[in-house]
């Protein structure tokens, strides 16, 4: 039950950092990062290479890796404790499923302003997503100079995610590859429906 809430948690957040991947320039980089859900602070550290992520969190007292690959449609959920992993295909570059939404599904951006966060000049985005006939509000703030969100926010404030000490510099390309020597498990729960 553990590995199976842990693996949906890593799954939310890779759909979160799927969505905004795609607004990746040529950087390079690596943050604290602070994320809180309903009422939840989980701490973590993420990894940017170009489109390529690591994101690090701390649940439940073990650490859990997430590395998102647009570049070879892969998402891998990384067990340190289990000296493990798990690899999940995504179906469609991020880009073209934001493109081909349907007008109703596509977030609607609206710039709000610019403001500095954490040393770095933002613009502010408010974006509200109609899903199953439920909307919601968000706030992201995208680096001009990283060209990603590095602070988002729901406006009903049951979830936050934030980038702090922010370092620019070379990554190593084994930073966002399963380690060697770790099995590959099988998914604790199915998958999406195939179309």
């Amino acid at each position: 039950m553990q590995v199976r809430k842990h693996c949906l948690f890593l799954v939310i957040m890779g759909a979160f950092l799927l969505m905004w991947v795609g607004l990746a320039q040529a950087t390079e980089f690596s943050a604290k990062v602070v994320t809180k859900m309903h009422g939840q602070e989980i701490p973590g550290k993420i990894y940017i290479k170009g489109h390529k992520v690591r994101n690090e969190s701390q649940v439940e007292g073990q650490t859990h890796v997430m590395i998102v690959r647009p570049d070879k449609k892969m998402v891998w959920v990384i067990m340190p404790q289990q000296k493990a992993y798990l690899e999940m295909p995504t179906t469609e570059d991020p880009k073209q499923k934001m493109m081909t939404m349907s007008p109703k599904d596509k977030p609607n951006m609206k710039l709000v302003g610019t403001e500095t966060i954490n040393g770095y000049e933002c613009d502010k985005y408010e974006t509200t997503v109609s899903h199953k006939g439920k909307t919601t509000k968000h706030y992201a703030w995208i680096s001009k100079k990283l060209g990603m969100p590095i602070k988002m926010t729901s406006a009903d404030g049951s979830f936050s995610m934030e980038y702090q000490d922010i370092k620019p510099g070379k990554l190593s390309d084994s930073l966002f590859e399963p380690p060697k020597g770790y099995r590959k498990m099988k998914m604790p729960f199915p998958g999406p429906p195939k179309k």
